[in-house]
């Protein structure tokens, strides 16, 4: 399964950022078509398989898993300040505390001071990292709950609020601005850098059943749409 130098670029380019569009344009994709281009090399058979190739040897090299972030996220989430409180009469022992509850610490103030006996008193001030983000992070990672302002902004929260008219504008507009891509999916395809136009797209009929659908729209929006 061999990718063509343009495709191995943007893998190599995508490790960089996980950014699509921008890694298309540094692979010497067009920039006008960037967004594009990415989307469809990220659905094609080929790249995925080498991303995901490419991601578990990076892993493997810096030995960074998802096991690990989330083993990590836990200790943040899941810390008690209790773990910490010394025994009766004692003072909080660093030395004591094991792998899981030194991850959890973000800071560590001592405050040392002599009292008029010659006295050494120590004070140790613990901050622990941010639980709730860490809970978040975590929630997230198992879908327990979406981001409400995510799931706000995302194409199918929009199109659900508009009304039929506004849809079918909607789908007239992304059509329109759609066609002026073709020439380039022609050539792409020509290189062989985009999947071939599945059996019929081209057919007589397909044709037909798109202009009497386009007719049927400006029938109904009426004249000056």
């Amino acid at each position: 399964m061999t990718l063509t130098p343009k495709q191995a670029r943007f893998v190599e380019e995508y490790l960089i950022d996980l950014n699509g569009k921008q890694a298309a344009v540094r692979a010497g994709y067009a920039a006008k078509a960037a967004e594009v281009q990415a989307s469809r090399l990220l659905r094609n058979a080929k790249v995925r398989v080498a991303l995901e190739d490419a991601m578990q040897a990076r892993s493997k090299r810096t030995t960074v898993t998802t096991d690990r972030v989330l083993t990590e996220f836990a200790r943040l989430a899941f810390a008690n300040m209790r773990d910490y409180w010394p025994r009766p009469g004692e003072t909080i022992d660093l030395s004591r505390l094991d792998q899981d509850r030194t991850a959890a610490i973000a800071e560590i103030t001592i405050d040392e001071a002599m009292d008029t006996a010659g006295v050494l008193h120590r004070r140790t001030r613990l901050k622990l990292h941010d639980k709730k983000g860490a809970l978040d992070s975590l929630a997230r990672h198992l879908g327990m709950f979406v981001d409400r302002e995510v799931a706000a902004s995302t194409f199918e929260h929009r199109v659900m609020q508009m009304t039929p008219a506004e849809r079918l504008q909607l789908a007239e507009e992304i059509i329109r601005k759609g066609e002026k891509y073709l020439p380039l999916l022609e050539e792409a395809r020509a290189r062989g850098e985009a999947p071939p136009a599945p059996v019929g797209e081209d057919d007589d009929a397909t044709k037909d059943a798109t202009n009497e659908r386009r007719s049927r729209v400006g029938r109904r929006h009426g004249p000056g749409r």
